[in-house]
């Protein structure tokens, strides 16, 4: 019935993903011509500004002075433009630093501006193909001052740009928020000519750039015979949207809610030194990015809102249709997890011990997380700031090294404390089952689906095989090998693993550079708290599954494999543990209601069966052997009426059971000299036999079977 269910929902919402593609909007055209871009007099002042300022690292005298011609400049091409310089200290690479925004705003009609952005710095000396951005700006502003424009335009050069980091564009995302209708930013406008021409929509939140902007400045390049990359492919739509790091300066404008678009050659990384710049090819940039310009500016244009859905096959898919597609998949697991974990909890599995043990794996990356946050805050970690930094811009030292070692083992040790403790003051036992991990596993991951169902369907889709697969690597099913678990979990991680590897790869993270551009990245305020939460209890959940596959491990002094719980420890009631049964009391000792105790049902804890009384289940908790009864010796140590205290009668074997608790099933074997007896035969003392009609239904039924 459950495959059933599993299947039409698959079904329905393939039925939903099919009708609820539309087509793309349309690109936005300006019918006034482009010609007006001088090509030749942009390449002439390129070279001489490289010439000038050959190094640019943001914050340095060159960088400084580069910024005070940009100010001058501007003042010569738009004489009735008002021009601000914005000095603030912020963080880069090479330490914190005096930084500048110089700004030139030429009034139009009221109305939203439109914004025009290149950053000017440079990590690598020379760089003349990076420069081109800051050239094409200010061309473009001589020219806009020759015309008249309807919309308010602002022309900003941005310092903190280059590799990332991004503190020029995050003051100015900040500044222009809610008063800017369109930006265009301009990267590496001549580049390798091997490298098609890109217009990246990237943002560093959850929502990308707008599509009709995007569009209407790759039409604009088509205009001029360059030809842009065709849209990226559906794994790097979700992955660039799931985990959104971009280190170009339309990802601090899109996060602020300004739609906004970067117009390269080479990217949001910086490119080579050596680049050089080919006339024609910086010419036709730099005429698209006037295209782009006169077409925002008609009096009827607009950008549209952001891009919530993705693109397949030259059509987009919206965010409501994302969102039922992941709806249809998450309702028939939640309906099979519900009617199993039901029958678990009657059976009398703790799973709120299984809950709190995996909920304990994940408080070691919090805290972890809360420890890199303070650092940043102490000024212990530099550079610390709000967007990610690429490869190129990240450089580590000894002091680096040793905050990410502590790091780990304040992740290591906290994990491993909190775990058992967690698991005793919650559900009064030391370690879960195997159902109670299963079950606390897939509980953490699909509250962590559920609330990204609502805030970022994109990364929800990325914890879909782990929300499957994990539990099952953990969940007692006697088919199902070591290897096999083994491939569960690998298969439950592929996807954030190759997800995360395609981000640091775009951004040229190198392998010995991902420990401290993470601890970057939270320190700095990239990732959010509530993005910390969310990634933490991901991470619990892979530590909970892990340990649960970690063998048996022999203790060098003793040579005995790790046991499972301490003997004679009996659950929590009200705060205190429950007395402990020895082990050479008998098999009803502490539980047998003695004379003259008034015996109540016959199910509860602690009472024995007593002579004369009918016997039930030989597997519920509180049972005394009776007479005929085998004894079996319970997880918890003690001999009892095989049911370890508080794990709802499921035995477990020492000599199975691996280091964190997670025990196997197992059948008990006796000793030589105890011989099962059989059981009595219940109608004995009737004074009628099984086929009698004085005999009640139910148990005619039960005695024919």
């Amino acid at each position: 019935m459950a495959i059933r269910i599993g299947i039409g929902a698959l079904l329905l919402a393939a039925l939903v993903a099919v009708f609820s593609l539309r087509a793309l909007p349309g690109p936005l055209t300006a019918d006034l011509p482009a010609e007006a871009y001088d090509g030749p007099a942009a390449k002439r002042m390129n070279d001489r500004l490289s010439e000038m300022f050959p190094d640019r690292r943001a914050g340095s005298p060159g960088d400084a002075a580069l910024g005070r011609f940009v100010a001058t400049e501007l003042r010569r091409v738009l004489p009735t433009a008002s021009i601000r310089e914005d000095e603030f200290e912020a963080d880069t690479p090479d330490g914190r630093r005096s930084l500048r925004n110089v700004s030139a705003t030429l009034p139009g009609l009221p109305g939203k501006e439109i914004l025009v952005v290149a950053h000017r710095d440079a990590l690598r000396r020379g760089a003349a193909a990076e420069l081109t951005g800051t050239t094409a700006l200010l061309q473009l502003a001589a020219i806009v001052g020759q015309n008249r424009f309807r919309h308010t335009v602002q022309f900003v050069s941005t310092s903190g740009g280059s590799g990332g980091g991004l503190t020029g564009a995050t003051r100015l995302a900040r500044q222009v928020k809610g008063r800017v209708s369109t930006a265009i930013v301009l990267g590496d406008l001549s580049g390798d000519r091997a490298r098609g021409p890109r217009v990246v929509t990237w943002a560093n939140g959850t929502a990308a750039g707008s599509l009709r902007l995007q569009r209407t400045l790759e039409t604009a390049l088509r205009a001029e015979n360059l030809r842009p990359s065709d849209s990226e492919a559906i794994w790097r739509q979700i992955v660039r949207r799931g985990l959104p790091a971009t280190v170009g300066e339309q990802g601090e404008l899109n996060q602020a809610g300004v739609p906004s678009a970067l117009l390269t050659s080479e990217g949001a990384l910086p490119g080579a030194a050596d680049a050089p710049v080919v006339g024609e090819r910086f010419a036709a940039f730099g005429r698209a990015a006037l295209r782009g310009l006169l077409a925002v500016d008609e009096p009827s244009a607009s950008v549209g809102p952001p891009q919530t859905g993705v693109v397949i096959a030259g059509r987009e898919l919206s965010g409501w249709a994302l969102r039922v597609l992941l709806l249809c998949v998450l309702l028939p697991l939640t309906g099979g997890v519900l009617v199993l974990s039901i029958a678990l909890a009657r059976d009398g599995v703790n799973l709120l011990a299984g809950l709190a043990w995996t909920a304990g794996c994940g408080v070691g990356p919090v805290i972890a997380g809360l420890v890199a946050i303070g650092s940043g805050r102490s000024g212990l970690v530099e550079p610390a700031v709000p967007a990610p930094f690429a490869g190129p811009a990240l450089s580590t030292n000894v002091g680096s090294w040793v905050l990410v070692v502590v790091l780990l083992l304040v992740l290591a040790g906290t994990t491993a404390a909190a775990r058992p403790f967690l698991t005793r003051e919650v559900a009064g036992l030391h370690r879960p089952t195997r159902p109670g991990v299963a079950f606390g596993v897939f509980t953490v991951l699909w509250a962590t689906t559920l609330a990204l169902f609502v805030l970022d369907p994109l990364a929800a889709f990325l914890l879909l095989p782990a929300l499957v697969a994990w539990p099952a690597a953990v969940s007692p099913v006697p088919v199902v090998a070591p290897l096999h678990r083994l491939g569960l979990f690998l298969v439950g991680a592929v996807l954030p693993v190759a997800a995360a590897t395609t981000v640091v790869a775009d951004l040229d993270v190198g392998i010995l550079q991902v420990p401290w551009w993470l601890v970057l990245l939270v320190a700095g305020g990239h990732v959010t708290p509530v993005a910390m939460l969310f990634i933490s209890l991901v991470v619990g959940a892979a530590i909970a599954t892990a340990l649960s596959l970690v063998p048996p491990v022999r203790n060098p002094f003793t040579g005995r494999r790790a046991a499972p719980a301490a003997a004679g420890r009996g659950p929590r009631r009200g705060g205190r543990r429950a007395p402990a049964v020895p082990e050479d009391a008998g098999p009803s000792a502490g539980r047998d209601a003695g004379p003259g105790r008034p015996r109540g049902r016959s199910g509860r804890a602690g009472r024995g069966a007593g002579p004369g009384r009918t016997r039930r289940r030989s597997g519920r908790a509180g049972r005394g052997a009776g007479p005929g009864r085998t004894r079996r010796r319970a997880a918890g140590g003690s001999e009892s009426d095989g049911r370890s205290p508080g794990d709802g009668g499921r035995l477990e074997d020492d000599a199975s059971d691996g280091p964190f608790g997670v025990g196997e099933p197992f059948e008990p074997v006796l000793p030589d000299d105890v011989v099962p007896a059989e059981d009595p035969d219940p109608f004995d003392d009737l004074p009628f036999g099984p086929d009698d009609p004085q005999l009640p239904r139910r148990r005619r039924r039960r005695a024919g079977s």
